[in-house]
């Protein structure tokens, strides 16, 4: 859409992602207030009773993607504020660093064990908004937390992995904004323990075992591991002190690197330590989200190169995409109407055709219908001679009919 409409304006360029980038660079145009919206329409129609509590607290993830956009074809012009990003997925541990931009995302964990987004920002160490990473991520987890307590009105267990171990976000997060926590930790951290101060992965080990849990390493790989946990304090680099409770896995499995999890919630029975661990390891499920956000709506083979605004008007809009198809998905399981019941069958038809089975209808199917790569003009006709009604199906009123076709 912004595309299309990026071609009626009258610019001096002369491809198409030139004049979108004209387009989306005017100071004017902004999206800020249109994506709040599309948040609180979302959390508004999915409500309290799809989002995962515990002990009337929803857990809100924080993790961060990266874009690796190295320019290519000689170009001269620079990337605006770009920075350096890792490659990942690589069959060598090198590390290799190339051109691109960091951005922080915090989602919501759903009782499907989904996550929905709700806040995000673009982050460089050359981009204009924030002089550090750190001050950019302590702005969206209250941003999130501001619009859980709004629309929602309950209190957040933040999750998030081992890039967010510092002490001063421990210290922020218990005594300054009162957020419960459940952070990966390094094993290279001083601890203050039975009133000696130790390197966790030197004091852990001789914690005295409390269970066996399995907990999810990856999306696939499921490790069983004895769980144990101790109370321990640690002090920023300011002199501050604070303490937590932090939980030990180590791996039945020789060879594997046990996981250290601080967090303020309790973990005094057996079943608290079990909801901590399976809180971290639903922690993944933002991953997905990265995977369905770039794949299902290319938002990885952007090409607005012309300032660090186009940049980001562009991704905020995918996030709207992304929320408006959420909502639609989400009327469509109700079917709230007529058109709306006629709408899920044929995209359920259109899932029996694309898949060897009839698969449940969930926000990921709705993607990769949207990816999908059509391998001839053929196949795009049988797709959509799909009818959208049946002989068997009585009539409905001319506004129903003008609605399902908006739909579709």
């Amino acid at each position: 859409m912004l595309q299309s409409i990026a071609q009626t304006q009258s610019a001096p360029v002369k491809t198409t992602e030139n004049a979108l980038s004209l387009f989306l660079a005017r100071k004017r145009l902004k999206f800020g207030g249109a994506q709040l919206a599309c948040v609180t329409a979302v959390l508004n129609r999915i409500g309290k009773r799809r989002v995962w509590k515990h002990n009337g607290k929803v857990a809100v993830i924080i993790d961060s993607t990266s874009y690796a956009k190295a320019r290519s074809r000689r170009k001269k012009r620079p990337m605006p504020g770009k920075g350096k990003v890792r490659l990942h997925n690589l069959p060598i541990d090198e590390e290799i660093l190339v051109p691109g931009y960091q951005e922080i995302w915090v989602g919501l964990l759903l009782t499907d064990r989904t996550v929905l987004p709700i806040t995000r920002r673009l982050w460089s160490e050359r981009g204009p908004e924030c002089a550090s990473q750190n001050l950019a991520e302590l702005a969206e987890i209250r941003n999130a937390v501001e619009l859980v307590k709004k629309i929602l009105k309950l209190d957040v267990i933040l999750v998030a992995d081992s890039g967010f171990k510092r002490k001063d976000l421990l210290h922020w997060l218990k005594k300054i904004e009162g957020i419960d926590f459940v952070i990966r930790l390094g094993g290279k951290l001083m601890v203050m323990v039975d009133e000696k101060e130790r390197l966790l992965e030197k004091a852990a080990p001789w914690w005295p075992k409390r269970t066996r849990i399995q907990w999810r390493d990856t999306a696939k790989h499921v490790l069983m591991s004895d769980a144990s946990s101790r109370h321990a304090g640690v002090t920023t680099e300011y002199g501050d002190q604070v303490s937590f409770n932090i939980v030990y896995l180590a791996p039945l499995k020789e060879g594997l690197d046990p996981m250290f999890l601080a967090t303020t919630l309790t973990t005094q029975t057996v079943a608290d330590l079990r909801i901590i661990v399976r809180l971290y390891s639903w922690r993944w499920g933002i991953e997905t989200f990265f995977w369905k956000f770039k794949q299902g709506l290319k938002a990885d083979s952007w090409r607005v190169f012309s300032c660090w605004e186009a940049i980001d008007h562009l991704l905020t809009a995918a996030h709207m995409t992304y929320l408006v198809l959420v909502l639609l998905a989400e009327l469509l399981k109700r079917g709230a109407t007529g058109a709306l019941r006629v709408a899920m069958r044929h995209l359920q038809d259109t899932l029996r055709r694309r898949f060897a089975r009839s698969p449940e209808f969930t926000l990921g199917r709705v993607f990769q219908i949207i990816a999908m790569d059509f391998p001839s003009p053929r196949r795009v006709e049988v797709l959509s001679a799909t009818p959208l009604r049946s002989a068997r199906e009585t009539r409905v009123g001319s506004s129903e009919s003008s609605a399902c076709m908006t739909v579709e």
